[in-house]
């Protein structure tokens, strides 16, 4: 179709220029240039339609335009130049492209919509890398905030342990000096456990702060393996139990029968043993927590549940922060990074993790996996 079919007056153009020389520039043209009347049915567009989008020009007219592009807006939406920037997929190379649209409604002397002249322009290049910039901003300022909040929980929580270490190291060479009777010789080794309990939880603090750190990587390998989930899940709960001694037992229930699934065993130990050592640390004295596996339907749960202090309801959201610990844990020992790592690696297997709990009552936690 070229101009002079249009049912609307053609704009005014240099002396001299044919019709034919305007079809030829509007056909070179990049833009996609589309005109609709009212119903926004489609009066011209221009060769770049084709070019760009593998959309026949040809089928094009007399269609509406949300026909001949699914994702253009609805006539309400338009203002005069207004931009909005649609997704496009052609139909034959499968390209996915972003056309940004300029609209250009045209009115009546009664101020009523008689036409909409739209320009459209392929701007995937400048959104993908508007993207790419908006992400790592993102990321950058994630990271800043991860670090000042680590800097933060360090040097808090590096300074007991590190004091412990050093006062103990001090009396044990004291000790050390004096004779090796069997109350000094109980002294040491009061003073060694001390130095092996911290050392071990600096090791563990730093452990947690690695595996996050290797968590949140994009490029984090995953080894899946098929195990037998049911009986999986019961010797991780068994190791548990035995490295409690008498101390309080986990209690696992599961279906009559056993599945097959297919996930990374060192990640699904890390999620599990986290969750069920979070259950024991803040129920004390209270009722054996528990350990459910269920099947539903594509998934498998895993529901870890205890009859602790719960975690206020305000705090739900923020309690898979990095470093966020619940206001009522007290003096329980802890980073605020465990629950972090595990929503992580949740993530990273597919899942999705989410809680139900009430102050005073108790939490459960729950774990949903693909089998495969």
């Amino acid at each position: 179709m070229n101009f002079s079919d249009q049912s609307i007056s053609s704009p005014r153009f240099p002396s001299g220029l044919s019709e034919e020389l305007l079809q030829m520039i509007v056909d070179q043209s990049e833009d996609i240039l589309v005109l609709t009347n009212s119903q926004m049915e489609v009066e011209f567009v221009s060769q770049s339609l084709e070019n760009t989008l593998e959309i026949s020009v040809a089928n094009s007219i007399g269609k509406k335009i949300n026909e001949v592009l699914e994702n253009f807006p609805s006539l309400p939406l338009m203002k005069p130049n207004q931009k909005m920037v649609i997704p496009v997929t052609t139909p034959k190379t499968k390209r996915k492209l972003l056309i940004e649209f300029e609209f250009k409604p045209q009115y009546t002397k009664e101020a009523s919509i008689k036409a909409i002249f739209a320009i459209g322009r392929d701007v995937t290049g400048r959104e993908n890398s508007l993207k790419k910039f908006k992400d790592t901003a993102f990321k950058e300022k994630e990271l800043n905030q991860l670090k000042s909040r680590f800097v933060s929980m360090a040097s808090h929580e590096f300074r007991t342990p590190l004091a412990t270490i050093l006062s103990s190291a001090l009396l044990i060479e004291l000790l050390l000096k004096k004779d090796f009777n069997p109350e000094i010789k109980a002294k040491v080794i009061n003073h060694v456990d001390k130095i092996v309990t911290q050392t071990n939880r600096l090791t563990d603090i730093t452990s947690d702060v690695l595996l996050l750190e290797k968590s949140i990587q994009p490029g984090m390998k995953i080894s899946p393996k098929k195990i037998q989930i049911g009986h999986f899940v019961e010797e991780l709960v068994e190791t548990i139990n035995r490295e409690n001694l008498d101390q309080r037992k986990v209690k696992f229930f599961m279906p009559d029968t056993d599945v097959t699934v297919q996930t990374d065993p060192s990640l699904l130990v890390h999620i599990l043993r986290n969750l069920i050592l979070n259950a024991l640390k803040y129920s004390e004295d209270s009722m054996e927590p528990e350990v459910h596996l269920q099947y539903r339907g594509a998934y498998f749960e895993l529901r870890v549940k205890d009859y602790g202090m719960g975690i206020p309801k305000d705090e739900h959201e923020q309690i898979f922060g990095s470093f966020y610990r619940a206001k009522n844990v007290g003096n329980i020992k802890g980073t605020g990074l465990g629950l972090n790592i595990v929503k992580e690696l949740t993530k990273k297997l597919s899942g999705e993790i989410w809680l139900t709990s009430k102050v005073g009552l108790g939490s459960e936690f729950f774990v949903s996996f693909p089998f495969k």
